[in-house]
């Protein structure tokens, strides 16, 4: 059997270039934190509020909880340090007296505006520019990445 030195290569480039983006994306993320004052877990809630609020929907905090995967008692502790610091705010339900929304500040738009929206538009501009046949290729490469982590993470 002939041995494929180049098949080895590309793949071997291919995960070279996939470990390069992983730091630079370790990175990036690291310095949003800094910049922010905000956690993996204060970013992502900051993200599905501003998400929500373009989209008009009402977030309550049991949504949050389900979103990111965190009880109760941790989702009421993270909204109080948000809402000390400027960045959600909780208002009352105006169709049920008994429930509150959560919606985030304008402050909390120009901070992740000035830190992730730049990045995202980048990353969303070189997916347009992939052809549909190169777009399924790498939908298809980061689905099995997926997999692979979710796999290997629970072993």
């Amino acid at each position: 059997m002939e041995h494929d030195q180049s098949g080895e290569d590309e793949a071997s480039a291919l995960l070279t270039a996939y470990d390069r983006f992983r730091h630079a994306d370790l990175a990036r993320q690291a310095r949003v934190r800094s910049k922010t004052g905000m956690g993996d877990n204060e970013l992502r809630l900051v993200r599905y509020l501003l998400a929500a609020q373009r989209d008009g929907a009402d977030v309550r905090p049991s949504a949050i909880s389900r979103y990111l995967g965190i009880s109760s008692a941790s989702t009421t502790a993270l909204l109080d340090r948000l809402e000390r610091a400027g960045t959600l705010q909780r208002v009352n339900d105006p169709t049920d007296r008994r429930s509150i929304l959560i919606t985030p500040t304008a402050t909390a738009a120009a901070t992740l505006a000035a830190t992730v929206d730049e990045y995202e538009q980048r990353v969303t501009g070189l997916a347009e520019d992939l052809d549909e046949v190169a777009r399924r290729i790498v939908i298809d490469f980061l689905d099995s990445l997926t997999e692979v982590a979710e796999e290997t993470a629970v072993r």
